[in-house]
């Protein structure tokens, strides 16, 4: 039995604002905005998104071939962060 885990594909999504949304930020807030914009937009276009993108689907088609092994290696992942990260 295999199961379709639904992933959100940001190049996908077209972020849909009113013009009335931007004319309560500030101005350098929007200034900053638009060069992170720009950044990302750049950053779509290389060849390290392209690489990211095909990792996803390796990664994806790992786990839907071996999801056991997945699993494990997940819960394996979770008790040593757990082990990191706990409190003293």
């Amino acid at each position: 039995m295999e199961h379709q885990i639904p992933v959100n594909d940001m190049a996908q999504e077209e972020t849909k604002t009113s013009p009335e949304t931007h004319d309560n930020i500030p101005e350098p807030l929007r200034e900053v905005g638009q060069k992170v914009s720009e950044a990302f937009n750049e950053f779509k276009e290389s060849e390290t998104w392209e690489k990211m993108l095909d990792t996803r689907d390796k990664a994806r088609d790992y786990i839907t071939e071996n999801p056991v092994n997945s699993f494990f290696y997940a819960l394996g992942a979770g008790v040593f962060l757990g082990f990191l990260l706990k409190r003293k």
